[in-house]
This record gives structure tokens, sequence and C-alpha cells, in this order.
């Protein structure tokens, strides 16, 4: 969520017209939940639980992109190993030594890493879910699992990668980028209700004119950028050195048109129906609203 940290530190939503009120959740699934109660207006989500969101009914739009391709695979020493030598046989090779499935850790259930965890095994290496337990946990649940050795392995986004290479007692570190194995994969999204974009437009346009401004500030500020995700999520919980390591990140591609991630979001609902957790088959114009951007921009990055 770089493009809000930005934001919030350089105080531009106190430029707009009415006052934003910001809440923060613990993962997607949570928060379309409020979303879905009607007291959300807007929302920088996860593309998997926005698109569920929207396919369940929440009637909203994507109009600006936030990162492309932000899913890191991690795994221990040992299970970094038995991928080296095995590939895709890496997990029933682990399971036929150790006599237990690998244990990934991963955010919960519906999030973008978890279903990109699926969709990894599922559709790119070709296997049965089963073939490796998954453990849905909060960010920083996630964290402490994965720096302790309580899991083989596991499904993050930065700045976790990063923290866990820069943790001497961890020996955890990145083996796959999303890069390798959905090329383009979307990550999080500007999504407000519909109900704002019929009601409001203009603050609408506004919003996503400072969302432009903020990615185009971190491509040109990147260690100024880190530094105010520092201060957002706590320099206690994120120093600012590996907040600067973790920006500049093979997972860190910051990006604002929604155009760019249209084809792989439509790949996450269908992948979605086939999990089951949705049965509504979603278009483009289902999903996004580019001319907000086309707007603030007229293209870029």
């Amino acid at each position: 969520m770089m493009q809000y940290f930005v934001i919030d530190q350089q105080g531009w939503y106190d430029d707009l017209g009415p006052d934003i009120e910001v809440q923060t959740f613990g993962g997607g699934p949570p928060l379309v939940q409020a979303y879905a109660s009607g007291n959300i207006d807007f929302a920088y989500v996860g593309i998997s639980p926005g698109l569920v969101a929207i396919a369940n009914g929440v009637s909203s739009k994507v109009v600006a992109a936030n990162v492309l391709e932000p899913n890191v695979m991690v795994g221990s020493s040992e299970f970094r190993s038995y991928w080296v030598e095995h590939g895709a046989d890496a997990f029933e090779q682990f399971r036929s030594d150790k006599g237990r499935k690998p244990r990934f850790a991963t955010l919960p259930a519906g999030s973008t890493p978890d279903v990109f965890l699926r969709y990894w095994i599922t559709e790119v290496l070709g296997l049965d879910l089963d073939v490796v337990e998954i453990v849905g946990q909060s960010p920083s649940a996630l964290q402490s699992t994965l720096s302790t050795g309580n899991a083989d392995g596991g499904s993050a986004i930065e700045p976790v990668p990063t923290i866990l290479q820069e943790n001497p007692d961890t020996d955890v570190e990145p083996f796959k980028y999303a890069g390798e194995i959905m090329p383009g994969q979307p990550g999080a999204v500007l999504q407000p209700s519909q109900s704002l974009l019929n009601d409001n437009p203009d603050l609408v346009q506004e919003l996503v004119d400072i969302h432009v401004r903020a990615t185009g500030f971190i491509h040109e500020n990147r260690s100024q950028a880190a530094e105010m995700a520092s201060e957002v999520i706590g320099s206690d919980i994120l120093a600012p050195d590996v907040a600067t390591k973790a920006i500049n990140s093979p997972a860190s591609n910051f990006i604002s048109n929604p155009r760019r991630i249209v084809e792989k979001s439509l790949v996450y609902n269908d992948f979605h129906q086939q999990l089951g957790s949705v049965d509504t088959d979603l278009s483009e114009a289902d999903v996004f609203d580019h001319s907000f951007y086309e707007e603030a921009s007229g293209g870029g990055q």
C-alpha cells in the first residue's frame, strides 16, 4: 500500500474537501466484510478479496492499480534445497522424507498471497492442494511464524521477504518471484464504492489524482518513500534501512494504470470460481472503471 503511505505522510488527504477517516485492517478479507456493511467509501485492498467482494455483490470498482508482481515465495534452506533438486516434486519428496507435508504460511484465506499460493501449486505446478499444509495468518503472525522456523515456506509480499532476509536468526529467503509464476500478477488496488462513484465522482477523481501523484513520487524518491512507509508502519516494526531494501526488491513494482492488471485479474476471478469462493464470471466492465485514471494521467505508470 505504498501509495497510501506517501499520501498519508505528505498530508494530501488534508487538501481534499471532506475529512478522510482512515481505518486499517489485518488483511483484505476482514476489510471486505466491513466494506459489505456499507461503512467504507473506498479502500486500498488486495485484488483477490476485492474481486470476491464485487462477485458477491459489494458494488464497487477498481479505479487504479498499486503494484505489479508483488508476491514472493519464500522457503527455509531445507525446503529450498528440496526445490533446487526436485522442482515441482519437492513437496512429495519432502513428505516422503519427513513423514509430513511441507507447511506454508501466508496471509488469511482469500487474501491475494493465499490465492496466489494456491494458484501456483495447482495451476502452475499441476499438483493437488493436499501436497501442502497452508496456514493463513495475520501479517505480524506470518512474519513471526516464518522467522521462528514454524513453517517450511510461505507466500508473502514486501516487506516481509526482506525483513526475513535481514534477520540473522532465520534462514528463510525468497526462491520464486511472481514474475516467474504469473507475469503481470496484480497486487493491491484503489477500489471506491459504487455509491461514491455515483454521488461524488469529483472526489473519486481527486483520490485517483493523488494516487497517480504518489506513484510518481515513489519512482522519483524511493528512499524517501521507504522512510514514509517505515513511519506509518512503525520504525520498530519496519526499520528505515530495511524499508529501503524492500522498496528496491524485484517485487516492488509500483504502478497506477489499472489496464495493466485487467487480464490477470480476470484469471484470478476464474480461479476463484474453481476454488468455489464465487460463482460469478466477471467481465472487465464489472470490475474496472478506467475513466478516472485516464483523466488523471492520460497513460504512464
